[in-house]
């Protein structure tokens, strides 16, 4: 992975054939100190694997894709879980038969370029564990989180 600062916060990634891309976005996240920010990419991948999140079951139903995929759009979050980046981002993405898939994407290699950019923000973005849900997701600046799951105690109703 390649990237260019151009001040502000504001970075333009490119990833190259075989990287993987949400580990790479969290790797640059780490090395950055990006530890809230926003994602868009496009580019071609060779390998995905979509995730649709059931509300009945609480788990992803999960699809593998091991083709060329096209990236319509790729758009998703930089936060924090515990210390670490933790990269949030969903992707539709087209084979050959220009059909549009679509969902969580939990893992992706690089076909012939994946192109980002990614927009860092001030302050921290924290993921918890949402106890309703069951669920990681962005605790806001203000609210009640931050602490690890088994600390947290679950809102009034």
């Amino acid at each position: 992975m390649r990237y260019h600062h151009f001040g502000s916060g504001r970075y333009v990634l490119r990833l190259d054939p075989g990287e993987e891309v949400v580990g790479s976005l969290a790797a640059f996240a780490q090395d950055r100190g990006v530890t809230a920010g926003w994602v868009s990419a496009i580019g071609s991948l060779d390998h995905a694997v979509l995730g649709f999140l059931d509300p009945k079951e609480n788990v992803y139903f999960k699809r593998t894709f091991d083709e060329r995929m096209e990236i319509g759009s790729l758009n998703g979050n930089v936060g924090m879980a515990g210390d670490k980046p933790f990269v949030h981002v969903h992707a539709v993405l087209s084979p050959r038969e220009l059909l549009a898939y679509a969902g969580h994407l939990h893992e992706a290699k690089v076909g012939v370029v994946v192109e980002a950019i990614v927009t860092a923000m001030h302050g921290r973005l924290v993921r918890a564990v949402d106890l309703a849900s069951g669920f990681a997701r962005l605790v806001l600046p203000g609210e009640n989180g931050g602490a690890p799951p088994e600390e947290r105690t679950p809102p009034e109703k």
